[in-house]
């Protein structure tokens, strides 16, 4: 999906979304207004977005994530960060504590410093209560003028949508959902503190932006100027270069650059082509056949392309290199797991876990591991240890659900399956399993009622 594409999807479901789902009056939104509005467009882009489900990059991030956030103080929401695969430079918050980033955004930092530069920047905007602002101001135009440029909007990628969409409405709609200067400034300012007091170093401010700057963020040749979302760089990095100057420029923090770049080319091997990639780490291995990530990129793209055997080799090379990053291993034992030697990966899995008990993919992979191996007890036990964690995973639902029918728990599994579809977005299949889960479950059991408002919300949702 392009980045232009993606945004326009983006403003369709947040204008929809604002000009018939909220209250008329023309009040800041309440915070709970604003995480109910965030549900909503959330559960849209996981309909209408590609996200990189991997528990190991979404608990990289909310660990970053957790670092900035102890520097805020008093939230108004839970925050929860998201990759979508798309490989502009681009991330963007939506009402209720929701950020999401793009796998090129990812790909391209140079530091970790960078990337929570730019997530104390979307935070900065959510405590500001930016976002709120912004769809304040959207309430204050016409619906039915609103209706045509979403029309137009759909129609973005041919001539018609597109004179349509250049209106002056549209361009009072997107000037309203742009942050102001003041706005950015504030959220830079914010955002400046709160890198500074999780122990990050500021000067990361500049040169993500100057990355962005140059490849254009959130803006392609053929995409019109009206859908920067961002006001021109040339005052902001200005304004950046002054707040620098007044914070020290070393980090206090000592992170592990090469976990970084192991997380980026697992991003790189599960949102590009494997065959493309397998020969590009093997043309670049002619040139630098001892380079420990050429080899990792190329047994992990191998993995993905399903040759098993020579990527076994790959991963198990890279291991030797690094003895003391034990998370190869844990590369490994996925591998071992994908190519279904479970012996193998369990082994793995079990001594990894023993020395890091707290790993997420790890404990992941193991309960998997236990599932297709049939020892159905010790699998019950891993869903039911990662259940808080994992809830926005719907591979995790799937497998869950599976794992109760084969133990006869139908109510239960029905319920996993639902929703599993309801987080792809499939409302339609998700009711059917909402409704088999009614029928299955005991009269007294609780989770009937928590089904019941979730098939009360999808009726709102289609009337």
């Amino acid at each position: 999906m392009s980045s232009v594409r993606a945004l326009l999807k983006f403003w369709v479901i947040l204008l929809g979304l604002l000009m018939f789902g909220l209250r008329p009056v023309w009040a800041l939104l309440s915070p709970e207004e604003e995480a109910k509005l965030g549900r909503k467009i959330l559960s849209q882009i996981r309909a209408q977005a590609e996200l990189v489900e991997d528990p190991e990059v979404s608990t990289y991030l909310s660990k970053i994530g957790q670092r900035l956030l102890s520097a805020v103080g008093p939230k108004y929401f839970p925050f929860k960060f998201y990759v979508i695969r798309d490989s502009s430079l681009n991330a963007f918050a939506i009402p209720g504590g929701y950020i999401f980033f793009t796998s090129g955004l990812i790909e391209e930092v140079d530091r970790e410093d960078e990337l929570a530069a730019v997530m104390a920047h979307e935070i900065a905007h959510i405590q500001a209560r930016h976002v709120a602002r912004r769809l304040e101001a959207l309430k204050r135009l016409q619906i039915a003028a609103g209706a045509v440029t979403i029309a137009g909007l759909l129609l973005g990628g041919g001539r018609a949508g597109s004179a349509l969409a250049v209106t002056s409405t549209s361009l009072a709609i997107t000037r309203a959902l742009a942050y102001s200067r003041a706005d950015e400034e504030e959220a830079d300012r914010l955002g400046f503190e709160y890198l500074v007091k999780a122990g990050y170093d500021p000067s990361a401010f500049l040169s993500i932006l100057n990355k962005i700057t140059r490849h254009r963020w959130l803006l392609t040749e053929t995409g019109p100027n009206y859908l920067l979302t961002h006001p021109a760089p040339p005052e902001r990095i200005t304004y950046l270069e002054t707040l620098v100057a007044r914070y020290p420029r070393k980090s206090s923090r000592v992170a592990d650059p090469l976990y970084l770049r192991r997380i980026q080319v697992r991003l790189k091997v599960q949102t590009h082509d494997p065959g493309t990639l397998v020969v590009r780490y093997r043309e670049a291995l002619k040139y630098t056949p001892n380079d420990p990530l050429l080899h990792y990129g190329l047994g992990m793209a191998l993995a993905r392309a399903r040759f098993f055997h020579e990527a076994l080799q790959e991963l198990e090379w890279v291991v030797r290199a690094y003895p003391g990053k034990d998370y190869f291993r844990l590369d490994l034992a996925e591998v071992y797991f994908s190519a279904g030697v479970y012996h193998k990966a369990q082994a793995l899995l079990e001594a990894y876990l023993a020395r890091h008990p707290q790993d997420v993919r790890a404990r992941w992979l193991l309960t998997r591991t236990y599932q297709e191996r049939h020892l159905k007890e010790a699998a019950l036990k891993g869903f039911e240890r990662l259940e808080k964690t994992l809830e926005d995973l719907p591979d995790f639902h799937y497998y869950y659900g599976k794992l109760l029918s084969e133990m006869g728990r139908e109510g239960l599994a029905h319920y996993r399956f639902a929703r599993y579809f309801a987080l792809k977005g499939d409302f339609k299949v998700a009711t059917y399993h909402y409704r088999q889960a009614l029928k299955y479950l005991p009269p007294q059991d609780p989770l009937r009622e928590k089904i019941r408002e979730k098939l009360e919300a999808q009726r709102h949702k289609k009337s």
